[in-house]
């Protein structure tokens, strides 16, 4: 504990705000799967999102928003708050008005340079959004967008300082499933192959998808093999499940645990606490059930009560690592 200053828990959190006008798709999934992690991991006091509403698309905006609260509520995002782009109102007193080639809008100077807020036809841009967005709220905030939107959450901290953002990176798909636009794999249709093959368990399927996203750093490339989905060795999420699954299935008893057992479990889960990087722990949590399963081989748990201890003090950090990722603890495989 002495390795790491005192977390500073954010005020606000934004981490899952989709726009209204398009289906979610797997770069979203990899968005709700970090941001149900660092809730979990209580990064932020309060979990928010402002929809973006202001443009039409191929899908309706109350179909968006119907899909957007079936995942938070199937799979446990608590959203205290939901903010809506076109209600966003900036009461600051950094606009001004565009001059040159400019002219007709309102911008903001950031001293290197300008940045429409709003344009010549009173529509505003998602700069303006986002900066009527940190003044309401005035306070530490963590956005998470995916990593091309780096330079614009830039922009917004030279004006906010107590705001910070998280690039993400893309999410790399390998996979049969046909796409219905282009070369978009929608958050949906991947569930629905996914659940296909887990018996419809979305516990388990939200296990074994949000595995390949959580064991890569946040800001890297993810790739999810849907070939290897079921296969424990190579499915990371689906490891962690089978072996919860088989402590369960062999009568290990576990205690509900503040800390980990293990002091390298805790140093791991205060690392990537303190660096946001979830993929710390979810290593670490790997290398402990590898640990459990070569152990499980050669020694016999039930009528030996030190075994039965060491077991329960191994499943009680498993399962402490996995609520602290946000996944679910799955009875069986």
């Amino acid at each position: 504990s002495d390795c790491f200053e005192k977390f500073k828990q954010y005020k606000y959190v934004d981490g899952f705000s989709p726009n209204l006008n398009k289906h979610l798709h797997v770069g979203h999934m990899s968005n709700f799967v970090i941001a149900k992690t660092l809730q979990s991991m209580e990064v932020g006091e309060k979990f928010i999102s402002i929809l973006g509403d202001t443009l039409d698309g191929a899908v309706s905006k109350s179909e968006a928003f119907s899909m957007y609260k079936t995942y938070c509520e199937a799979f446990g995002l608590d959203v205290s708050d939901i903010f809506y782009a076109s209600d966003m109102l900036y009461i600051g007193d950094e606009l001004e008005d565009g001059e040159g080639e400019y002219e007709g809008t309102k911008v903001f100077n950031t001293g290197e340079e300008k940045i429409v807020g709003i344009k010549s036809d009173g529509s505003t841009s998602y700069f303006y959004q986002d900066i009527a967005l940190a003044s309401a709220l005035d306070a530490s905030t963590l956005y998470l967008t995916g990593h091309e939107q780096n330079g614009h959450f830039s922009n917004l901290k030279k004006f906010y300082p107590n705001t910070n953002h998280i690039g993400l990176g893309l999410v790399k798909l390998k996979t049969k499933m046909s796409s219905r636009d282009g070369n978009v794999i929608y958050f949906s249709d991947l569930l629905s192959d996914c659940l296909k093959e887990f018996n419809n368990d979305w516990e388990l399927a939200y296990n074994v998808l949000a595995g390949f996203i959580l064991k890569i750093e946040p800001t890297k490339d993810k790739k999810i093999d849907m070939e290897l989905l079921s296969n424990p060795k190579n499915s990371p999420g689906l490891y962690l499940s089978y072996t919860l699954a088989r402590l369960t299935s062999a009568g290990v008893k576990a205690e509900k645990n503040e800390t980990f057992n293990n002091n390298e479990l805790q140093f791991k889960y205060m690392k990537a606490l303190y660096n946001l990087q979830p993929n710390i722990l979810f290593n670490a949590l790997s290398d402990h059930c590898k640990m459990i399963n070569n152990l499980y081989v050669t020694h016999r748990i039930e009528g030996n009560l030190e075994n039965e201890v060491m077991f329960a003090n191994f499943k009680e950090d498993l399962e402490l690592g996995m609520n602290k990722l946000g996944l679910f603890l799955v009875d069986k495989v």
